[in-house]
């Protein structure tokens, strides 16, 4: 399994995890970083993720890129080859990575992006009124 880091601002990384635990089971095996919701130095647990890899592959998400906590990883990455970064992170891309079973390299990664990418659907004019009974069905 690949290993995964999702660092934000707020509850969102641990949102994603849980998220992520209901629809797999899996979001124990994710390493998040809720940033600036207390007072902890969350750069140590940069460190520590990238220190525990041991030189194999990981992935860390952030939520903005450009953004404190985006600049502070990469400045931790200091051009570390084993480890890819993601910024914009979302449901789908880190539901597919977690389950990826092809060896991650930078073209499974950039496959992964391009279909998880955000599609906005509005579905106002398309919304089919179904009853309780046609859901269940």
């Amino acid at each position: 399994m690949n290993k995964i880091l999702i660092a934000t601002h707020g509850h969102l990384a641990s949102g994603l995890q849980s998220s992520l635990d209901i629809l797999t089971g899996l979001g124990s095996k994710i390493t998040v970083i809720d940033a600036y919701v207390d007072d902890h130095n969350y750069i140590f647990d940069i460190q520590k993720f990238i220190d525990d890899l041991n030189g194999e592959k990981g992935i860390i998400f952030t939520d903005l890129i450009g953004g404190s906590v985006n600049q502070k990883v990469i400045l931790e990455l200091n051009n570390k080859k084993n480890i890819y970064l993601i910024s914009g992170v979302n449901l789908p891309v880190v539901l597919s990575v977690l389950l990826e079973t092809r060896p991650i390299n930078e073209d499974v990664l950039d496959d992964i992006v391009q279909s998880s990418q955000v599609e906005v659907v509005n579905l106002k004019d398309n919304v089919v009124k179904e009853t309780e009974e046609d859901f269940l069905a």
